[in-house]
């Protein structure tokens, strides 16, 4: 067998090896925390949502400078069916170099709701990256960003408004022996500056870990989990834990032009 296909036959192999292992893994933590959601049912302050998050990541660097990117998805809350949200957040980000960013981007959010009206948003958004500090197996970065955000009740396209501050520090650590499979993590702090909106379901803060697998240069695939806090109604305090149980795909086009930016 010629040794291109022996190659991609050893890649694809690793790949499904890579998804059994996430989808297992998902099946056996969904049915551990619908247990104990059931057991604290009647407890507020220890409700426990789990959620499903598909997302895909498409990159198209233009140049050595701009690139396209962006992602798109689908999230549902699993155990109660009562939160389901597709979105699409088309972005780019001009890179200074390879320390220093800045981010635009637009997203369109559909929400849906059992007991409620759905939800539609349109959040324009900017910011910058900083990524540092980089050590030899481990990579650092931070994004801020300014988010506007429009929502409209579908019932009869009542409107809300509220500018918010986001922080994300996020990295991943990559394994010595193997290079192919990254270890992803992040922590994210959402902080409202003006105007409010009314929904049900709302989170100040979330973090994520997860295992990640790079098939070739140009796809990377991660099962992340997912913790963060958030509310049950509106007005109420933030005291329900959703945990999030996520598939990452990511494609690269263009991406030899990236270690040509300096």
């Amino acid at each position: 067998m010629p040794k291109y296909l022996t190659n991609t036959f050893l890649q694809l192999s690793d790949y499904k090896f890579f998804l059994k292992f996430a989808i297992n893994l998902l099946i056996i933590l969904i049915s551990h925390d619908n247990t104990a959601a059931q057991s604290t049912e009647t407890d507020t302050k220890s409700i426990i949502n789990q959620q499903i998050w598909i997302d895909l990541y498409p990159h198209y660097y233009i140049s050595e400078k701009l690139e396209y990117y962006g992602d798109a998805g689908y999230r549902s809350i699993v155990n109660n069916k009562s939160w389901s949200r597709i979105y699409a957040r088309p972005s780019f980000k001009h890179h200074f170099n390879k320390t220093f960013e800045v981010h635009a981007g637009i997203g369109l959010f559909y929400i849906f709701y059992n007991n409620s009206a759905d939800q539609f948003e349109v959040r324009p958004w900017q910011g910058f990256q900083v990524n540092w500090p980089k050590i030899t197996r481990i990579s650092f970065k931070h994004l801020v960003k300014l988010e506007e955000r429009f929502s409209f009740k579908t019932e009869d396209w009542s409107s809300g408004f509220e500018f918010r501050f986001r922080y994300k520090f996020f990295g991943k650590v990559s394994f010595v022996r193997n290079e192919k499979i990254f270890i992803p993590f992040y922590a994210e702090l959402f902080l409202p500056l003006t105007g409010e909106i009314e929904e049900l379901y709302s989170n100040k803060g979330r973090a994520g870990v997860g295992l990640g697998y790079k098939l070739g240069n140009d796809w990377q695939f991660a099962f992340v989990f997912n913790w963060q806090g958030s509310r049950v109604g509106v007005g109420e305090n933030i005291n329900v834990s959703d945990y999030a149980y996520q598939i990452k795909i990511k494609k690269i086009w263009n991406g030899s032009l990236l270690k040509k930016n300096s």
